[in-house]
């Protein structure tokens, strides 16, 4: 469980730091890099619940 904390903790790290650099610069490549990063990391959330939910079966 600690390692889903961690894998929150630097998804959500990464997609502030992308939206911040986006609004230092206005570049929207840190936008849609924001916008990867946080698709992964529900991809990832979403596996993750599936094998938990699996395990209940």
């Amino acid at each position: 469980m600690i390692l889903v904390r961690i894998f929150v903790a630097v998804v959500l790290a990464a997609v502030v730091w992308c939206a911040f650099g986006y609004l230092l610069t206005r570049e929207r490549k840190y936008l849609r890099l924001a916008l990867r990063v946080l698709g992964v990391g529900l991809a990832g959330a979403l596996v993750f619940f599936a094998v938990m939910f699996a395990q209940r079966l």
